[in-house]
């Protein structure tokens, strides 16, 4: 979704259903995806540099 979501088809989000998603869960994850592309994409056009989460994550671990 988040590389051609113009390619996304309604049989996608009925395999979803199929699946037992519910469309709260389905909207979510719709909300999730484009939120975290569209925070990457400023993050990335104003040079933001990565905040060192996943390396934070491995010590905690």
């Amino acid at each position: 979704m988040t590389e051609a979501a113009y390619r996304t088809t309604p049989e996608d989000v009925e395999g979803l259903r199929t699946h037992g998603w519910t469309e709260p869960q389905i909207a979510e994850a719709v909300y999730i995806t484009a939120m975290f592309a569209f925070f990457n994409r400023v993050a990335d056009a104003f040079g933001i540099a990565p905040q060192g989460y996943l390396e934070l994550n491995a010590v905690t671990k």
